[in-house]
């Protein structure tokens, strides 16, 4: 196996549980001739992992819980993957069991790009 990156892709995706959908904002012009950034779904039902890292920083305020860690997202070697693209991920084929919805990440820098897989780190800062 080892030498082929074919196969080797294919024993690391087999170990792939989350699906994602991409996003990248592009601008839009409306009605009136007025351009806005509006987020355009790139990939959707991507298979992928999700790693977690260990730079929780994390915080609890009087007013709100900051979320705020470090991730890496693990995925196909040919997708397009950009700084600052959204992802939305269904973590094991489910939403998040404490806010019912989809796991939301920023990208942040440049994926590294392999024969086999990418890795793409993303950045969550969400409020709980």
């Amino acid at each position: 196996m080892f030498g082929n990156p074919a196969a080797e892709r294919a024993a690391i995706e087999m170990t792939y549980e989350d699906t994602a959908t991409i996003s990248r904002t592009e601008p839009a012009t409306g009605a009136n001739h007025i351009t806005r950034a509006v987020p355009a779904v790139k990939y959707s039902e991507i298979i992928c992992a999700l790693s977690y890292s260990g730079s929780d920083k994390s915080q609890q305020t009087d007013a709100q819980n900051e979320v705020d860690y470090d991730a890496v997202i693990f995925a196909a070697p040919d997708l397009l993957v950009l700084p600052g693209d959204s992802i939305s991920l269904k973590r094991f084929g489910r939403e998040d069991p404490n806010s019912r919805r989809l796991l939301a990440f920023q990208v942040v820098g440049r994926p590294a790009v392999y024969a086999t897989h990418q890795e793409i780190k993303v950045k969550d800062g969400d409020l709980a």
